[in-house]
């Protein structure tokens, strides 16, 4: 059977959160605040501490801050805790340095430079990169024998909400052969595609 991968790699650490004190009485009144309006801010997540937010349709106060994890209590069900990285890597939005400008020299004779028109640098353009930035947790789920099986596995189970070995999530993102799986509490699986083919995709 397949064996998921650690679950989302962080490639630039970020300090550690200190711990705050645990809220006790959450308020929930008002309307939930989006996590967008939160994960792109250099405080965050202190400046959630105690907010009424909502992440991908999960509200609830940010109740407790321990290392590079948030608790999140909703008005009913089971407090969800979630990686704080992983919440700015989602939900913050790209900062993209500006162009560089510059100006060509003049040159080095006697005779009198003429006038260059200050030209600025183009970014080169980046390829789209293919994920899922909303997956749907509410679709049915489907066990992955259900697109294993398919000739255009694993394109045909993107954006779809699928159950292997108990553990269900969208598929989010395809890298050099491995689909990325993220659950409904933000954790996030990486499988092999073809072995999930060979084991699942045999009738």
């Amino acid at each position: 059977m397949p064996s998921p991968t650690q679950s989302d790699p962080i490639n630039e650490p970020t300090p550690p959160t200190s711990k705050r004190a645990v809220i006790t009485a959450p308020d929930f009144s008002g309307t939930p605040q989006p996590i967008r309006e939160l994960a792109g801010r250099a405080d965050f997540p202190q400046c959630a501490h105690g907010v009424y937010i909502d992440i991908q349709g999960f509200a609830g106060v940010l109740v407790e801050i321990i290392a590079q994890s948030i608790k999140v209590r909703p008005p009913e069900g089971m407090t969800q805790r979630f990686n704080v990285n992983r919440l700015k890597a989602l939900y913050a939005p790209e900062v993209r340095p500006d162009p560089v400008a510059f100006t060509v020299p003049a040159r080095a004779d006697d005779r009198p430079a003429v006038p260059r028109r200050e030209t600025v640098q183009e970014k080169p353009a980046s390829p789209e990169r293919t994920y899922v930035s909303a997956p749907d947790f509410t679709a049915s789920v489907q066990p992955i024998q259900a697109y294993a099986g398919q000739p255009d596995f694993p394109k045909c189970a993107y954006g779809k909400h699928v159950e292997i070995e108990g553990y269900t999530g969208v598929v989010v993102e395809f890298i050099r052969g491995s689909i990325k799986i993220r659950s409904a509490a933000g954790t996030t699986r990486s499988y092999n595609a073809e072995v999930l083919r060979k084991n699942y995709g045999s009738p």
